[in-house]
């Protein structure tokens, strides 16, 4: 195809001239054409490099989501184990301080690292806390390594106050399934009204094998027509006693010695009871004490950690 012919008017001659080919600016406009043509592939490449991954890095896409999810259980187990220390701690304090006359542990500084060079990482924050938790926890857990290495020569000097500590349920409940009722306020059956409720309640059969739970005398054994019904009553001796309510049968006699685990009675429906179970109580100088706290021989850590949680529940009366 032959090419055309360009004119211009030239005003100073009054007539039309041929425009002369400019290498030079045809040049520079054939630079300018692929320079534009080079950026606009760039940022397609660019935008399209944003929108879609590369298989490799939607694999590590999905590895980092993976950590990220493992973190996360990591932190939640975590803080499980700090829950299931504050048990223990809780244990530590009120029942074996407590049952020894012991002064309590000193607290735990928690004056630590604070791992800020973490938060420069992706999930910093959240590997942050965790190793956080992890320090304190182990402060935590050499705390308690002390504190029962203390009972444990305390236990050993006072074999015959270990023993008659109430320490076991007086029911065959390993499943903790007939825990009724907790220590604590609660709503009374009979005058629909909340008081506080100085033990436990059982639900048990009639007839249902009731134990001492901690070596004593047997200092009372009683019939209360609108009260524990049928009901004994230990000293365990160190400002100890335990009495056991609604009993249908009752086996031992004021004055006779008991043994930890020893059959005492049989549960029954006796006196203000609406409902066949057994109520029972620890106080020391006669002032009740929560039950639960007092289950360490026969239950686990998890199990004991459920007793306290169920116990604290505002759950049904029986008497």
């Amino acid at each position: 195809m032959a090419r055309k012919t360009k004119y211009f008017f030239n005003p100073k001659s009054l007539s039309f001239e041929r425009v002369r080919d400019n290498r030079s600016y045809m040049l520079w406009r054939g630079i300018g054409f692929s320079s534009l043509v080079l950026v606009l592939s760039l940022l397609v490449a660019v935008v399209f490099s944003r929108m879609f991954a590369t298989p490799r890095e939607q694999s590590m896409m999905d590895e980092n989501a993976t950590l990220r999810r493992e973190l996360k259980g990591m932190e939640r187990s975590v803080s499980e184990l700090e829950r299931n220390l504050l048990v223990l701690k809780e244990r530590d304090l009120k029942i074996y301080r407590a049952m020894y006359e012991a002064d309590p542990p000193r607290p735990v500084d928690y004056r630590g690292t604070d791992y800020a060079e973490l938060k420069t990482l992706p999930e910093g924050e959240l590997l942050q806390r965790i190793r956080q938790k992890i320090e304190r926890l182990g402060k935590d857990v050499y705390a308690q390594k002390v504190s029962y290495e203390t009972l444990k020569r305390l236990i050993r000097s006072k074999e015959s106050f270990v023993n008659s500590i109430p320490a076991i349920q007086p029911v065959a409940n390993e499943d903790l399934n007939q825990m009724a009722s907790g220590f604590g306020y609660r709503l009374d059956p009979f005058y629909r009204t909340f008081t506080f409720h100085p033990g436990m309640d059982f639900t048990v059969e009639i007839g249902t094998e009731i134990f001492a739970t901690g070596d004593g005398i047997v200092q009372k054994t009683a019939n209360d027509g609108w009260g524990y019904g049928n009901h004994v009553v230990i000293d365990h001796g160190f400002g100890y006693s335990t009495l056991y309510g609604h009993l249908s049968k009752i086996v031992v006699s004021p004055g006779q010695t008991v043994k930890r685990g020893q059959l005492i009675g049989h549960a029954g429906n006796t006196g203000r009871s609406t409902g066949p179970h057994l109520h029972y109580e620890v106080r020391r100088g006669g002032n009740p004490l929560n039950p639960a706290f007092f289950y360490h021989n026969d239950l686990t850590d998890e199990q004991y950690r459920r007793m306290i949680e169920m116990s604290n529940r505002e759950s049904k009366r029986f008497d």
